[in-house]
């Protein structure tokens, strides 16, 4: 996959590339993401959003984060292009929840200037035995239709149009198999 930048930090804004250690161990045991929470626009988003496709990219995003807002287009036209395969994208805004909203107006100018139709959801303490174990973001991973992440589907790292094709092309063809 060609990474068109660094991600950033979560902890001190230094690059990083590698994927969390801890997530992929865990996410080997079939890791089921369970949650409530509600999207940009104040609508109410359960994990059964996952039930309705084959594969589910989720994007774990913050408004401080330029490699972020870059690749946002770019996951738009993936989302376009492979809803066409029962597939879909939701994404995780790191520094937006229901206890901190001080993030929002950005969050949504920033998603209405990318031309994102997507779900972009707040976090919630639900998400914490993933988003804690990363080292930065933008981070990227898939979640199957029973709400499972999908074993060794971690990428951090911004991604153009390219790299979310061959992202998405190697991880539905690892579920033919």
């Amino acid at each position: 996959m060609k990474p068109m930048e660094d991600s950033m930090s979560m902890n001190d804004n230094a690059s990083s590339t590698a994927a969390p250690r801890e997530m992929e161990a865990s996410a080997s045991k079939s890791t089921v993401l369970e949650f409530s929470t509600i999207d940009l626009d104040g609508n109410t988003v359960t994990n059964e959003i996952f039930s309705k496709y084959d594969l589910t990219l989720v994007n774990v995003w913050g408004t401080f984060c330029g490699p972020c807002k870059v690749e946002l287009p770019a996951l738009e036209a993936a989302y376009k292009e492979y809803a066409k395969k029962n597939c879909n994208v939701i994404a995780i805004t790191i520094d937006l929840s229901k206890e901190d909203t001080s993030t929002l107006d950005l969050a949504k100018e920033i998603w209405k200037d990318s031309g994102c139709t997507f779900k972009a959801l707040y976090s919630v303490p639900e998400f914490a035995a993933v988003t804690d174990t990363l080292t930065g973001v933008p981070t990227s991973f898939f979640v199957d239709k029973k709400g499972a992440i999908v074993k060794g589907s971690f990428h951090t790292g911004a991604l153009d149009l390219e790299g979310f094709k061959k992202f998405f092309d190697k991880h539905l063809g690892m579920m033919m198999k």
